[in-house]
């Protein structure tokens, strides 16, 4: 890597964390190597595991597994977490900057997201295009509505709607539905189920970021490439960006995290 690309990380690592610092965030630093329990092995799909001094351990491939490990160890009242640091995933390392909520309300979500947009738009001086958003109960709540299969869902991930008109028939407003532009589906939705829970956070970020430039867009498709995510997910991109600068969501009874990729010089 460039010597510029390494100071850039690393200028851009500093003012993230003096960020989420000032904002409440407690800052940790762990190690990257943790002893491995193989009871939890499904919550270690990509880990490199290694056995030392009768001793099985794993390099860290994901920041939010190493976290809840910590918090559950050392019973740690705190429940804001802020780090940066490098990890393993698919035998490649990465550098890794982020939050972690313990059980925060939809206010806290929001305003979380709003500081993350915030920091990178500042940085890089750009402004964010998208945000792409889902909560796997939305899902769910239409198969329970309309008595579907999980097979319907399943097409649904897949985007596959030549099935679901085979199934469904192209009449039936679900299949309606899911064949509008995605960025017409939050109308349909929120009529059907925007007074759940499932919506309060998608309804929080519409209100904060009224002011933006940024399209808030709800895609019932869309899937999260961390399959713990249990609720609510989503994605952000900047403007003239393929990939998301960040993205984040719900998993392990109500935490919520944020991820953002400093590797490579960061997003700039």
């Amino acid at each position: 890597m460039a010597t510029s690309n390494v100071l850039q990380r690393i200028s851009l690592a500093k003012e993230y964390l003096e960020t989420v610092s000032a904002a409440g965030f407690r800052l940790i630093d762990l190690n990257m190597v943790e002893p491995f329990n193989t009871e939890n092995k499904a919550d270690y799909p990509q880990n490199i595991v290694f056995e030392k001094d009768d001793q099985i351990y794993a390099i860290r491939s994901d920041w939010t597994r190493s976290i809840l490990n910590y918090k559950n160890a050392y019973h740690l009242d705190q429940d804001n977490f802020g780090y940066y640091g490098p990890m393993i995933r698919n035998h490649e390392s990465s550098y890794q900057a982020g939050v972690e909520l313990v059980e925060p309300s939809p206010e806290q979500m929001a305003k979380t997201i709003e500081l993350h947009l915030d920091f990178v738009e500042r940085m890089s001086e750009r402004p964010f295009n998208i945000i792409v958003v889902n909560n796997e109960d939305l899902l769910d709540m239409y198969i329970e509505k309309f008595a579907f299969s999980q097979e319907i869902k399943a097409y649904v991930v897949e985007k596959n709607l030549s099935a679901l008109a085979n199934i469904l028939g192209r009449d039936h407003y679900f299949y309606k539905l899911m064949t509008l532009p995605v960025s017409q589906q939050y109308e349909l939705v929120n009529q059907d189920f925007g007074d759940t829970k499932a919506m309060e956070v998608v309804h929080l970020l519409q209100e904060r970021l009224a002011n933006r430039p940024t399209k808030i867009v709800l895609d019932l498709s869309f899937r999260s490439p961390q399959a713990y995510y249990n609720g609510f997910y989503f994605q952000a991109f900047l403007e003239n960006n393929a990939k998301p600068v960040f993205s984040g969501g719900q998993y392990a009874s109500g935490w919520f995290g944020i991820g953002l990729n400093l590797s490579k010089g960061g997003f700039l």
